[in-house]
């Protein structure tokens, strides 16, 4: 919750708070262990502690009986943000409802169950926007900052994006800045110099201004790094990452993350090197860094079939690419379909547009265009509204396809004119990007297919001709097509491309074969 790194000094032992997350567990273990859960998670609770580091936590939190935790403003404000990263809603308003009722923003006499409660109320994601400003604007009526309380990328890449979706409110950040600095340094203090501008680099690189959001984040950065201000140096330095990575520069893209990573560490907020390890793979997805995004996927990816957590939203998404690079078109549309249930009722609108447009791009890989044309233009009604140019431009030649398609069937505007140009500068960069193993290589006629699947069974040609009551000069011919669509010389090197690929389907009679 904390946004700033405090020290203190007990027993000659200097402890750096946010505690790491290691630590803190081990602490709760031994609490557990030794009867005295509770009174160490009152008092572990009450100092700065990540939102990774409760997330964690959360089975010692199951353990307690949550009616114990009545008048315990701290305890009930860390069950309700543990319930809001469990996406759930409606169990974060009830603790929210324990604290106390919800006060008016312009009550005189600020109880400190009341404070809690105005607090927890800026961090719900479903607590509107109306009120949400309400409660800033009476919190710099009385000059109170909600320490303790309020992160502005909740451990993604963003601030327009964060915690809270402030997309919608990109286009007023010009003509508003004096009215928004105000409240930004009202909420974090000195620790807000720069949010501002960083959120109008966020709003220029979307609307395609990429070389003003440039200029302006890398102005930037070295205000936060005398701040240090890690979470919002962290959202920066991401920003120009991907600014420049997008526009063909991969080879900064390794020592560009390493030093991303030295300021997270140094600044001890661990609890952003999740996003971190998504964001390297999303390179390695644009350069085409297989072991980087293998190793990313089998010891850093989240596992979307344990609880899913909202801090990782970024990284699911990021997964969701990595499904439809290695050709699992129904385990992404699956996993985006369960995000989609999760932001829509808070609408997230950035990350619904995302997972909109990861929903059509598997099905454009599924070949199903009627699906695709109904899930794009979800995606592009979203992003027009809110003029999210570079995150439909930025998937390059898929979008491109996936465009040529929409056009056919719904027409062109002079939007989805400006994201097919803009997306077919990245695909000139990175012409593979997000392509499956099959996607390289020509596709297969049905009858090609089957003449693949027989040779898998080791028939020759005579007795395939046989199988297929045609002639071998046919055979050959079909034979022929598969060694060039392929880009092989022979029959065993065409059955390995098959299986390599999924050309050859297991359930097709490839099974025996393969298997022996």
């Amino acid at each position: 919750m904390a946004r700033t790194v405090r020290t203190v000094r007990k027993s000659k032992e200097e402890v750096h708070y946010p505690r790491h997350v290691k630590e803190l567990c081990q602490i709760m273990e031994e609490a557990k262990e030794q009867g005295q859960l509770r009174a160490v998670m009152e008092e572990e609770f009450k100092k700065p502690v990540s939102m990774t580091g409760i997330w964690e936590c959360r089975s010692y939190f199951h353990m307690e009986d949550e009616n114990g935790y009545e008048g315990d403003t701290v305890l009930l404000s860390i069950r309700a943000l543990l319930a809001t990263m469990e996406g759930k809603l409606k169990e974060a308003r009830c603790y929210a409802d324990m604290l106390c009722e919800a006060p008016a923003p312009d009550e005189e006499e600020l109880t400190r169950e009341k404070f809690f409660r105005l607090i927890l109320e800026m961090v719900l994601p479903d607590t509107t926007d109306k009120r949400f400003f309400q409660i800033v604007c009476f919190l710099e009526r009385i000059h109170t900052k909600p320490i303790q309380s309020l992160i502005l990328s909740a451990c993604r890449p963003s601030i327009l994006d964060g915690f809270r979706d402030f997309t919608p409110y990109g286009k007023y950040l010009v003509s508003y800045k004096d009215e928004i600095t105000k409240s930004v340094q009202t909420l974090y203090g000195n620790s807000g110099k720069g949010v501002y501008e960083v959120a109008l680099a966020e709003w220029n690189y979307q609307n395609n201004k990429c070389f003003d959001a440039l200029v302006l984040v890398t102005g930037t950065i070295p205000l936060l790094e005398s701040e240090q201000d890690v979470q919002c140096l962290f959202v920066a330095m991401a920003l120009q990452f991907r600014i420049l990575l997008v526009n063909g520069q991969t080879k900064m893209a390794e020592p560009y993350i390493k030093k991303i990573r030295e300021r997270i560490q140094r600044g001890g907020r661990d609890e952003l090197e999740s996003s971190l390890d998504a964001l390297e793979c999303r390179a390695a997805l644009y350069g085409g860094n297989m072991e980087r995004i293998e190793a990313w996927l089998e010891y850093q990816a989240p596992d979307e079939n344990k609880e899913l957590y909202m801090m990782d939203m970024y990284a699911y998404l990021i997964k969701i690419r990595c499904y439809l690079l290695n050709g699992k078109h129904m385990m992404a549309i699956v996993l985006a379909k369960r995000l989609i249930n999760l932001i829509e009722p808070v609408n997230r609108y950035m990350d619904l547009c995302e997972c909109y447009m990861l929903s059509a791009m598997a099905c454009y890989k599924a070949k199903d265009n009627k699906r695709l044309c109904e899930e794009l233009q979800k995606a592009l009604d979203l992003a027009k509204q809110y003029g999210y140019y570079r995150l439909l431009a930025d998937e390059g030649a898929c979008m491109v396809e996936m465009l040529k398609i929409y056009h056919k069937e719904a027409g062109a505007d002079s939007f989805t004119e400006n994201v097919l140009d803009l997306a077919g500068s990245v695909a000139s960069h990175f012409p593979d990007y997000l392509k499956s193993p099959g996607e390289h290589y020509g596709a297969l006629t049905e009858r090609e297919a089957e003449v693949l699947r027989l040779m898998a069974r080791g028939m020759s040609n005579d007795m395939i001709a046989e199988e297929l009551d045609k002639k071998v000069g046919t055979v050959k011919f079909h034979t022929a097509n598969i060694f060039k669509k392929l880009k092989v010389q022979n029959r065993q090197q065409a059955v390995e491309r098959g299986y390599e690929i999924g050309f050859i389907g297991l359930e097709k009679g490839g099974t025996d074969e393969k298997k022996k």
